[in-house]
């Protein structure tokens, strides 16, 4: 048995205080084997020859899954390199990216590692990895990043996203989504604005929805349209998912159409969402959000993700996605102690310490091994205060510390 020690957990909320509702805490020690936890302790009960990771104090945080991310085509890990203004956006970034892609592909395997390095050293211990599959580089960059993931494997886990950044249509004219869609590591297909990429919505969705099917993977369609088509286009979305019996596995990456509408418009396509069991991926941008918070009221599945970190679409991010949860709480004013710490499942799949009635939820006997430890009071104080030191421990062996 392995026993993490001198760790500290949640156990409920304090209510006595009316609205001034208080996390309260205990230290405790966790038996680990084989990755797993076996039992929870206040004290261990160490047996010779034991081996032991002192927790040093710090929260117990479930680890971070980033949702959506790329690990291809960017320039994080190389030099610097600011964005190039373009004029007519998701064009003539398609445009611009034709013609790096294949002078990239020599310095893909250390750009992704020098990536890894930085989400995973920050907490996160789950990748949904986007890799580009597209006319000019063919299979190439999936078989670069999928062998820097496989030299990852003791500290992540990790699945792969077929993404046709050029277009659905014209990729798989060539045959190389069918081609990528029969590599061990991929578990879903992507796709991109039906209608302002692909120019035929219902041939792309139909496109992708038919290889989905055929090969038992899972959807995540990039959506940027925004006003009336977008929300068209996530109608139609949602149809193949209940036509083709997918609810559960497919997920919109972005949706700005849902910053743009009324409430009311909102509420009914989150409602929708819901029934079809899609989610929404999102970086929180600044500007065009969805309202995240509504979304999750109205019984959708929300995901706050990393996306890209400087390449040639943005220039920021921090790969901290422990940040992004706060940066989300931020932009929608959660602020008290139970909404802060809700703002957290966003970033681990819906984990939590604590339901919002104070049951404690996380963690329990038979969970994996995978945790961020930081020194915080609370999860509240841990997503408003973001602290830098972290302990990132992956089925139960630390793999990370600063």
């Amino acid at each position: 048995m392995l026993w993490l020690t001198n760790i500290k957990m949640e156990t409920g909320y304090d209510f006595s205080r009316q609205d001034d509702i208080r996390t309260k805490t205990q230290y405790a020690a966790i038996g680990i084997e084989d990755g797993v936890i076996r039992t929870i302790e206040r004290k261990a009960a160490l047996k010779e020859g034991e081996a032991v990771i002192d927790g040093q104090g710090y929260l117990l945080l479930p680890a971070f899954a980033d949702n959506h991310l790329h690990l291809d085509k960017g320039h994080y890990g190389g030099s610097w390199q600011a964005v190039v203004p373009v004029e007519n956006g998701v064009r003539d970034r398609i445009r611009e990216e034709e013609g790096f892609l294949l002078d990239f592909l020599e310095h893909t395997p250390e750009k992704a590692q020098a990536l890894i390095d930085l989400v995973a050293g920050n907490g996160a211990a789950f990748l949904k990895v986007q890799v580009n599959v597209d006319p000019v580089v063919g299979l190439k960059n999936l078989e670069s990043v999928y062998n820097v993931l496989k030299k990852n494997s003791h500290r992540l886990n990790f699945e792969v996203v077929v993404f046709p950044q050029h277009g659905t249509l014209v990729t798989e004219a060539k045959g190389w989504l069918t081609e990528a869609m029969k590599h061990p590591a991929v578990t879903a297909i992507g796709g991109l604005d039906p209608a302002t990429i692909d120019g035929d919505i219902e041939a792309s969705l139909k496109t992708i929805f038919d290889l989905a099917a055929d090969f038992q993977k899972q959807i995540d369609i990039h959506l940027h349209d925004g006003g009336t088509l977008g929300m068209f286009e996530m109608h139609r979305i949602a149809d193949y998912t209940e036509q083709y019996h997918m609810e559960g596995k497919v997920q919109i990456s972005h949706g700005f159409c849902l910053a743009d509408q009324s409430e009311e418009e909102i509420i009914g396509m989150a409602q929708r969402l819901s029934r079809a069991g899609i989610a929404i991926n999102s970086t929180v941008p600044l500007d065009n959000a969805p309202n995240l918070p509504l979304l999750r009221r109205n019984g959708v599945k929300v995901h706050v993700v990393n996306d890209n970190i400087n390449d040639h679409w943005s220039p920021f991010g921090t790969g901290d996605l422990l940040q992004r949860a706060s940066r989300a709480a931020e932009k929608f004013d959660q602020v008290d102690e139970r909404s802060l710490a809700q703002c957290l499942s966003m970033v681990t799949r819906g984990v939590t310490p604590l339901s919002w009635e104070g049951e404690l939820l996380w963690p329990k006997p038979g969970d994996a091994a995978d945790f961020v430890l930081v020194p915080a009071e609370s999860t509240a104080h841990a997503v408003a205060r973001v602290p830098l030191e972290r302990v990132v421990i992956f089925r139960g062996q630390v793999v990370s510390q600063r």
